[in-house]
Order: C-alpha cells, then sequence, then structure tokens
C-alpha cells in the first residue's frame, strides 16, 4: 500500500525527471509558499490533494496516475491521525488576507483588546469560509456559525484541507461567541495568541485553496 512517505518519493522522482526544479521554481509555479512545496517531498504527511495536483502541473505528470497514488496513500492513512499542518511546518512568506488585519497587528494588541483579537479570528474564517464553499461548493454557507464551521468540516473530509480545520473553526468560534458576554472569564493572553495563530493559518489554507481551484479552472478553460 502506498505511503506518505511512498507517494513523497514519487514526487521526488517526478521532480527529477523534470530537471529538478528548485523549491523556489516550484512555489512560483504552483503559487504555494517554499515551506508547504518543502513538506510535500519530504513524506512526513500526505499533501492536500490541490497541492499534488498543483505539482502534476508543475511537473508536467500525469495528473490522472498521480491522483491514483495520492488517493491510495490517502486511504491508507485513514487509522492515522497525522498533525495538522499549521502545527508543524513554518510559513515565511505571509500571505494579506482581503479585508482583515495583518496577524501581526491582531496579535499586537491581544493582551490590551483580547475581543478584537477574537472578532478578527472569527471574522478571517467567515471570509475563508465564504470563499470556498463559493468556489468548491457554488454555494455560500447560510447565516448560521455552524454553517461556516460545516464548510470548513466538509473541505478537510474531502482532503482538501488539513485534518483539525473543523475542530479549530468550532473552537474559534466558541472563543469569539463567549467573548460576546461580560460575565464569561476573559481567556488568558497565550490562548488568544494561540487562537490568532491557527485562525489565521487555517484562513491561509483556505486562501491556498481557493486559489488552487481557481487556477485548475483556468488551466481546464
Amino acid at each position: 500500500m502506498t505511503t506518505s512517505e511512498d507517494f513523497a518519493d514519487y514526487l521526488c522522482r517526478l521532480r527529477d525527471r523534470a530537471g529538478a526544479p528548485s523549491v523556489r521554481q516550484l512555489a512560483s509555479r504552483t503559487g504555494y509558499g517554499k515551506s508547504t512545496i518543502s513538506e510535500a517531498f519530504a513524506g512526513r504527511r500526505l499533501p492536500t490533494w490541490e497541492l499534488a495536483g498543483a505539482l502534476a502541473d508543475a511537473l508536467g505528470a500525469d495528473e490522472d496516475e498521480l491522483r491514483d497514488r495520492w488517493s491510495e496513500a490517502k486511504s491508507g492513512q485513514k487509522q492515522a491521525t497525522p498533525a495538522p499542518e499549521w502545527l508543524t511546518s513554518v510559513r515565511s512568506e505571509i500571505p494579506a488576507l482581503a479585508g482583515a488585519r495583518s496577524i501581526e497587528q491582531v496579535c499586537a494588541v491581544a493582551a490590551q483588546d483580547p475581543k478584537g483579537a477574537l472578532d478578527a479570528c472569527w471574522g478571517v474564517l467567515k471570509v475563508g469560509a465564504l470563499q470556498v464553499a463559493h468556489s468548491l461548493y457554488g454555494d455560500i454557507p447560510g447565516s448560521w456559525s455552524s454553517n461556516v464551521v460545516d464548510t470548513y468540516g466538509r473541505a478537510e473530509s474531502e482532503g482538501r484541507l488539513p485534518t483539525g480545520a473543523r475542530a479549530l473553526a468550532n473552537t474559534v468560534h466558541a472563543y469569539y461567541v463567549n467573548s460576546q458576554f461580560p460575565t464569561t472569564p476573559t481567556p488568558s493572553t497565550a490562548e488568544i495568541l494561540q487562537a490568532v495563530v491557527l485562525a489565521y493559518r487555517l484562513a491561509w489554507q483556505a486562501r491556498d485553496l481557493v486559489e488552487a481551484v481557481s487556477r485548475d479552472v483556468q488551466r481546464r478553460n
């Protein structure tokens, strides 16, 4: 059975066959960050299909064969619980999120304005869910917060977003709701900072996914 390590080995062979382009070149061709590209070739976890498909295109590989190998590796991981990517990788190129304060700005005010920081966290996740739902499913989430969480859960179950996406969105939402009530104890600064970092990283994942889908549509047209 194909494992994530086997799949990474296959990607490495495709890369060699394509003339061994650098990580920087592949990042430029796919639109993904250099750390994300490096993780795909390291084999510590299986990349999302959007990333694998983008690499197939960048390396001139047979997408159908790559999908078969990816699906086999994915099925072999059903009993495993891989660590979420946002916990184990470092993103050196921080993308801007339209209409949102930067992660640096939100972290800087987290201690003085915890409610504002949590508002920003939930805000970027809502926008990410809207973009994912529209891009992938031709729909928009309903007005209930659970619809936002369900959008992340659906994309996670399809292998489009990393393991833990639904749980994280749900946790950030719980923090956000509790912050609206003065009688609820305020989370510690450490908890808020973790929520900020993880929420923004998930929002970046959603943005990457939407852009990958857009590139795929353009390529097919």
